[in-house]
């Protein structure tokens, strides 16, 4: 099944339940199905099938709209981050050599600043309202297997990867998604922070709108603002990254009913640790439901009840998912449905991590004999001391476990004598006063002495990525 295939009846079969909030305007279900089809004719008129769109929006409905004119005229959406600075911007349209960008009118301006020959064969064009009066047409005859769009990862370093997913992949995304969640209902509401041009903020969007729900966007996060849309708009259901969680429970006057309305509340990407968990079940008597994927593939498992035994459950696999631990490297592979097609204009870096159907996700897990899957780090991350092996994950979640830290990552450092030395970097809890002599006895008794970090280095915050995830490359000892 292709992607508008499973969008194609939103407005017949919704008809005038809400489909989008965004600030004081509501979108009803066969609105937005109107208004994406006369988007979806324009491009189809500029013969756009087949062809990239880069997509220069903001959370909000026409980045939504975006989309779904995108997969309904069999143009291949690109999405590109909209913190971008003018050098990225130039590098993103580089890459995906697009026919048209869209551009909200507030980015326009960044476009001036961008090389000419960058926008060499593009037609620029800005939301407004005429987009979306063009006359409905025939949607396009589209091929399970066509690009539907390119997700450019925000990696820490080194040059993004532009991964594709076909129709069928990124509809593939949204069922595992909804299953993940324990199904997603008409009567549900969703509440969307997190970037709509990432993975995290589409899967979330869109496996709401295939199914119904109605979907409060926010464009851009702060905690504060966060903490009233739960109140106003009582969301049944949130997925959004562990640090956007540990904020709201360090907001003034935090408390149970903020949370009352929720029926589910998830995060993805990385292990949920066990003091985060155990605070959290405490302030909001719900547990964090976790699951495990990346931009290449997900939602590929889930844990819906909380695990305070241990750090690093991500639960079990979803419908359709196949995982295998290589046993040469301990990394885990991953098939199923949702899996990319494989990465933009690269078919050496596709072919490395393409094998015969399974992807090569770089990460390092292991199955118990219950068949629960435990996270245990990433290959690229790993230590060797000496000639011992150290994951950063085994140290973060021992570093967790001390009642005074609120977050702490390790990274390796260069040594003369040992080759590697694992150093970390710890945010204390609020009003919590913490030496690196403390931390470093409390490990003592937690974990083996070689995998004690070298240093410990009190930082206010760590460096996110745009994903949410802490940016290990931009992690740097004073000095």
């Amino acid at each position: 099944m292709v992607f508008v295939s499973a969008l194609a009846n939103l407005g017949a079969t919704h008809g005038d339940a809400t489909a989008l909030v965004f600030g004081d305007r509501t979108w009803s279900y066969r609105e937005l199905r109107a208004q994406a089809d006369a988007l979806a004719a324009v491009l189809r008129a500029d013969g756009m099938a087949g062809e990239r769109v880069a997509l220069m929006l903001p959370n909000g409905p026409d980045l939504v709209l975006a989309y779904l004119a995108c997969f309904a005229a069999g143009a291949v959406a690109a999405p590109l981050n909209q913190r971008y600075a003018p050098p990225e911007v130039e590098q993103a349209l580089r890459r995906a050599r697009p026919r048209l960008l869209l551009v909200h009118p507030d980015r326009r301006p960044i476009l001036d600043r961008v090389d000419p020959a960058a926008l060499s064969g593009v037609r620029v064009l800005g939301t407004n309202d005429a987009l979306y009066r063009g006359a409905p047409a025939e949607p396009a005859d589209i091929e399970s297997d066509a690009p539907a769009v390119i997700f450019f990862t925000s990696g820490s370093t080194g040059r993004p990867k532009g991964v594709v997913h076909s129709h069928a992949s990124a509809l593939a995304m949204l069922t595992s998604t909804a299953e993940a969640f324990d199904g997603v209902r008409p009567d549900d509401v969703v509440l969307v922070f997190e970037p709509q041009v990432h993975v995290s903020g589409y899967i979330a969007t869109f496996s709401a709108l295939c199914n119904g729900a109605t979907v409060v966007l926010y464009d851009q996060f702060d905690p504060a603002r966060y903490a009233a849309a739960l109140i106003r708009h009582r969301p049944t259901l949130i997925c959004t990254h562990i640090d956007v969680l540990a904020q709201l429970l360090r907001q003034p006057g935090v408390n149970r009913d903020w949370f009352t309305s929720l029926r589910g509340v998830y995060t993805g990407g990385d292990t949920v640790p066990v003091a985060l968990q155990e605070e959290f079940g405490r302030v909001t008597g719900l547990p964090i439901g976790v699951g495990y994927g990346m931009t290449e593939a997900i939602w590929l498992t889930v844990q819906r009840t909380a695990r305070t035994d241990r750090d690093g459950c991500i639960g079990r696999p979803v419908s359709g998912v196949r995982l295998r631990v290589d046993e040469a490297s301990g990394e885990v592979w991953v098939a199923g449905p949702m899996v990319m097609q494989g990465y933009f204009d690269d078919e050496a870096l596709t072919a490395g991590a393409l094998v015969d159907g399974w992807f090569r996700t770089g990460d390092l897990a292991y199955e118990d004999d219950d068949g629960v899957w435990w996270f245990s780090g990433r290959i690229k991350d790993v230590i060797v001391r000496r000639t011992s092996k150290i994951t950063p994950g085994e140290v973060e979640a021992a570093l967790d476990r001390h009642p005074d830290v609120a977050m702490a990552a390790v990274v390796a450092a260069p040594d003369p004598e040992e080759g590697q030395v694992p150093v970390a970097f710890v945010v204390p809890k609020d009003g919590a006063t913490l030496s690196a002599d403390e931390l470093t006895e409390f490990l003592r008794d937690r974990i083996a002495a070689y995998k004690i970090p070298a240093r410990i280095h009190l930082r206010a915050s760590l460096p996110l990525t745009s994903s949410g995830k802490v940016s290990r490359h931009d992690l740097h000892e004073d000095g």
